[in-house]
């Protein structure tokens, strides 16, 4: 994540003067997808034989959902009243699916196959083998070892790389784009305060 991407928040932000109240709200809100995010990952049963031969499905229907939220949170950041704000939800949103994903599927390829990794992941330790993979830290506590498992974490790091440019500079671009249009009309002065007459017939002499 370059600090382009992060300017365009920046940026927007400074323009959008959110109120202490709106943005305690706001975080609230965050809080609240992250914990429905985390709710759903550990309610989905993947740790049984029938799940683990499923992870196919499981990959492509999650990439699809990921793909329409990702697209409708676009779309909803310039009709918000708070583009800034429904921008970072979106990111945590979309972010927190990612993640989610694929600690799904790292569980569901440990279930199958516990020799795949060094030691056996379950749901926090897939969670926390995802967020290092995709942060890049890579402590190296957890790795792959079967080719399916290392093929997986090929994914995930080079669709992480896709996400976190994408999502940054579009839902930034969108948060500061809406913001800068509302500034603009907020400040335009009416006719009456210019000393310019509305557009109409002229007065006749």
């Amino acid at each position: 994540m370059g600090s382009g991407s992060t300017g365009l928040f920046e940026a927007a932000a400074a323009e959008e003067r959110i109120p202490r109240r709106i943005l305690v709200i706001g975080i609230g809100r965050v809080l609240a997808v992250v914990g429905v995010t985390l709710l759903a990952y550990f309610l989905v049963p993947v740790e049984g034989q029938t799940a683990a031969r499923a992870a196919a499905l499981i990959a492509a229907v999650g990439i699809a959902a990921i793909l329409v939220v990702f697209a409708r949170q676009i779309s909803r950041v310039p009709r918000s009243r708070r583009p800034v704000l429904a921008a970072i939800e979106a990111l945590v949103l979309v972010f927190g699916m990612f993640i989610a994903l694929f600690a799904l599927l790292y569980v569901s390829i440990s279930t199958s196959n516990p020799q795949a990794f060094t030691q056996d992941v379950d749901k926090v330790a897939g969670l926390y083998f995802t967020t290092t993979v995709l942060t890049t830290v890579g402590f190296g506590d957890i790795s792959a070892v079967s080719q399916p498992a290392r093929v997986l974490v090929t994914v995930q790091m080079v669709l992480g790389m896709v996400l976190i440019g994408t999502a940054f500079k579009a839902l930034g671009f969108s948060a500061k784009r809406a913001v800068t249009t509302r500034t603009t009309v907020g400040a335009r002065p009416a006719p009456e305060a210019t000393g310019v007459e509305p557009d109409g017939p002229a007065p006749r002499g």
